[in-house]
C-alpha cells in the first residue's frame, strides 16, 4: 500500500435507535472500545448531513478498534421514528474479527440474525470464514477471519 494516496478513511457513522442497546453489539460481542459519548447538540452537522428532523434528540459516541482511533462512530437519533432499513442492504461493515465463534455465540444469545456461514476465498487465494449478521438497527455486519 502506498502512503500517498489522496484519501484516508478516519470512520463509519451508523444511525442507531439506542446506543445502550448498539453497546451490547459493538463494545460488547464485537470489542470496540467505547472512547468518548456526547449528548444532544442541536447545533451538530449531524442534522444536516443525516437530514435528521430538528424535533428528534441526539447522542453520539466514538469506538475503536484495536488497529485504529475512533474508527466507528455511532449516532442515536431518539423523539422521530426510524424508517426500516432498506433492502438489498446499501451498505456492511466488513469487520476481521479473531474469535469469530465467540462472537457468533454471543452474536446469537443477544437475538441478532445471523446469516448462514459461507466459505471465504480471497482473491489472492487464501480461505476463511465469513457470515453476515444484522444488528439490532438492521445495520449489515460481515464478519471474517482468514483459516490459510
Amino acid at each position: 500500500m502506498t502512503s500517498d494516496l489522496p484519501v484516508r478513511v478516519q470512520r463509519t457513522n451508523l444511525v442507531v435507535a439506542d446506543l445502550e442497546r448498539a453497546y451490547r453489539v459493538y463494545r460488547d460481542i464485537l470489542g470496540f472500545k467505547l472512547d468518548f459519548t456526547l449528548g444532544h447538540r442541536p447545533e451538530s452537522y449531524s442534522f444536516v448531513v443525516f437530514q435528521i428532523p430538528r424535533e428528534a434528540t441526539t447522542g453520539f459516541a466514538a469506538l475503536s478498534s484495536k488497529d485504529q482511533v475512533r474508527s466507528l462512530a455511532l449516532t442515536e437519533i431518539k423523539g422521530v421514528e426510524l424508517p426500516e432499513p432498506n433492502l438489498p442492504s446499501s451498505h456492511a461493515l466488513v469487520l476481521e474479527v479473531d474469535d469469530i465463534d465467540g462472537v457468533l455465540e454471543a452474536a446469537r444469545a443477544e437475538g441478532l440474525h445471523v446469516f448462514p456461514e459461507e466459505t471465504l476465498r480471497t482473491h489472492d487465494g487464501r480461505v476463511g470464514r465469513e457470515i453476515g449478521m444484522l444488528d439490532h438497527d438492521g445495520h449489515l455486519i460481515v464478519l471474517y477471519c482468514i483459516l490459510q
